[in-house]
């Protein structure tokens, strides 16, 4: 395994550099604390429940690889603590040649003049330009934190009949069937959630969507959230 200096060596030289290398020279750069604590209060309000497996917050859960693979879900609970003008991109990052085109979806954030990306389900927090350099990224669709968060609003206050579907009552269904006596403890765990209908359109707020939420109001704001992952087709 290649150490960081032969990896510099060889983006210094134009030479490929594999998926694990590409995550070894993104991890090695270092990123003010301040970046750091100031993510961790603005989505200090936000919970994280993975199916019935892991739940915590996003910087419990990232690290260990935990949200990996609920990249649409993620990004767009979290853009809603962040700044209006803040965004999230959806599109394809190359790693090597065995994945060329990796479709994924990450944050952009503005911190003190500076643009970083926040990637929770790879577990990156770094400058923007670094992660586009890395990865050759190609941008497919873009959406505003600002976006999110009245799309976000609107479903949460929409009574829930409304974004109910038959895929969706079948997977009820399958879920009775399926765990028994315990299906009874889990409809109380999601008690309240409304479940988010997404659209397969790139540019949507919500985008392949399939999560539950119990949202916080106040003054038309979403304080707190909590979120509970489901796969994706259901």
């Amino acid at each position: 395994m290649f150490g960081i200096n032969e990896i510099i060596r060889k983006v210094t030289n134009k030479k490929p550099l594999t998926e694990q290398e590409k995550f070894k020279i993104l991890h090695s750069k270092r990123i003010n604390s301040k970046v750091v604590k100031y993510l961790i209060e603005r989505l200090s309000e936000l919970h994280i429940e993975v199916l019935g497996d892991y739940e915590g917050s996003i910087f419990e859960l990232m690290p260990v690889g935990k949200l990996e693979g609920w990249c649409w879900q993620t990004t767009e609970s979290a853009i809603v603590f962040l700044n209006d003008d803040d965004y999230i991109e959806r599109g394809t990052l190359k790693f090597d040649k065995r994945t060329p085109e990796y479709y994924h979806a990450w944050i952009c954030f503005s911190f003190n003049g500076t643009e970083y990306v926040l990637d929770p389900c790879l577990s990156f927090l770094c400058k923007k330009e670094d992660y586009y350099k890395i990865f050759e990224i190609e941008v497919k669709g873009k959406v505003t934190a600002k976006a999110v968060k009245k799309e976000l609003i609107k479903q949460v206050t929409t009574p829930k009949e409304e974004f109910t579907s038959e895929i969706h009552k079948s997977f009820e269904t399958f879920l009775k069937s399926f765990l028994g006596d315990a299906y009874e403890s889990y409809q109380e765990k999601k008690r309240g959630e409304v479940v988010v209908q997404g659209p397969e359109d790139v540019n949507t707020p919500l985008y392949r969507n399939g999560a539950g939420y119990k949202a916080e109001l106040e003054d038309e704001k979403i304080k707190k959230l909590t979120v509970h992952y489901y796969y994706t087709d259901c």
